[in-house]
């Protein structure tokens, strides 16, 4: 690992020469405030009722670690519930008839709550799960299209993502809970990342889908994400100059600082821009924004070249001064109980009657020079919010000064 890194192509964040040392981590009242903000997310027996399916791996996997790392039984309990909801998921649903997002993203949260707690009496229906995609992986040509698992992931981020997202289930289990199934999980998450290669990559970038073109974030971060735990876990150049490639390739959606903005930039999301109404290129959304940070978070552990944490800093820094506001459970759940909620001001949340509250939180995206509001269609999202919170965690705990 090094501290002075200068930096060129391939070598990570491009166009600037590191300065020495490491950075220190200086996002720690934003942490604060967002960790405050998420006590008044609506939970019920460990399923979060604001989020997009999402919360279902970044709520156990922020409050396992957390609750861990910190000693807070509190924290320990709530994540103890995602996790037993998470199994239920696992043991109830499938790929093909059940909610694709929360099946992924719960087997994702399985894993982390695992790594963090050292509590594997649920593995059983973590591997059943993974066993019943790679069936069906195997019976449709080792690759999931849109016709097969349609839903929201798939509308809104596209087969490539998707697929990579269940590559990184295998390789996520692979790295962190290792055991008899460790190397067959690798060769799994080598051969789908593979696939996808062979069917999605244009020679230039990652693409959407085979009927999208353009250039998108989503698909290319999340295959910066498979590519580089691949070369952790194989230790072979090729992945890690994959996912150096994919870093370059996405380069173009960066937004560069003007004269009154002193974060080093942003990446533009235009994979739902048409939708929330965008009438400029200026876009950008928390989940993307996030799914990069990751990305970059991993590019350190796997290289120790330091310009990765100052790009992800930078991002947090995007996140922190532009992206925060406020949000109301009516914005949220307009739909009325039945039978009506007595109080005319309650909202019904999740066929449940509550005190209409507003509060603080991470918005859901930036756009046209302005902060989402409650009219766009899509304002707010807990699980985005509880990436950000677990991205701080990892940023605090886990991206430390090489020795």
């Amino acid at each position: 690992m090094v501290g002075l890194v200068v930096l060129t192509a391939l070598a990570g964040p491009s166009a600037c020469t590191e300065e020495p040392g490491f950075p220190e981590f200086r996002h720690d009242a934003f942490y604060q405030r967002l960790r405050g903000f998420a006590e008044s997310f609506t939970l019920r027996d460990g399923d979060w009722k604001e989020d997009f399916g999402d919360a279902a791996f970044y709520g156990p996997a922020y409050y396992a670690h957390a609750g861990v790392t910190g000693y807070n039984q509190y924290y320990s309990i709530r994540a103890a519930a995602a996790h037993q909801r998470n199994l239920h998921v696992l043991r109830t649903e499938n790929l093909v008839t059940g909610d694709s997002t929360e099946l992924i993203m719960g087997a994702l949260g399985a894993i982390e709550y695992m790594a963090a707690t050292g509590d594997r009496a649920g593995l059983e229906d973590l591997d059943t799960m993974i066993g019943g995609l790679q069936l069906i992986l195997g019976l449709f040509g080792g690759y999931i299209t849109p016709d097969l698992a349609p839903g929201y992931a798939m509308d809104n981020y596209g087969p490539t993502t998707v697929n990579a997202l269940l590559g990184l289930v295998l390789l996520q289990h692979a790295f962190n809970l290792g055991g008899e199934t460790r190397d067959a999980y690798l060769q799994a998450g080598r051969e789908l990342a593979d696939r996808i290669r062979q069917r999605a990559w244009t020679g230039e970038h990652y693409a959407f889908s085979e009927t999208r073109e353009g250039l998108f974030l989503y698909p290319n971060i999340t295959l910066m994400l498979l590519t580089t735990r691949l070369y952790q876990l194989t230790e072979e150049s090729e992945y890690l100059d994959q996912a150096r490639a994919i870093y370059d390739a996405i380069q173009p959606l960066k937004v560069k600082p003007d004269s009154g903005w002193v974060s080093p930039g942003r990446y533009r999301s235009p994979y739902s821009a048409d939708e929330m109404g965008a009438q400029t290129d200026d876009y950008s959304t928390l989940s993307s924004q996030n799914y990069a940070m990751f990305a970059l978070a991993l590019l350190y552990e796997a290289t120790g070249e330091v310009a990765w944490v100052r790009e992800l800093d930078g991002l947090l820094d995007f996140v922190e001064q532009r992206l925060v506001g406020e949000w109301c459970l009516n914005h949220l759940h307009p739909e009325p109980c039945a039978p009506a909620c007595f109080d005319t001001d309650a909202v019904c949340v999740a066929e449940q009657c509550e005190a209409e509250r507003c509060q603080g939180g991470v918005l859901h995206h930036w756009i046209d020079g302005r902060l989402a509001d409650h009219n766009d269609a899509e304002f707010f999202c807990s699980g985005c919010n509880l990436q950000t919170l677990f991205l701080l965690w990892y940023r605090q705990e886990r991206l430390v000064a090489p020795d």
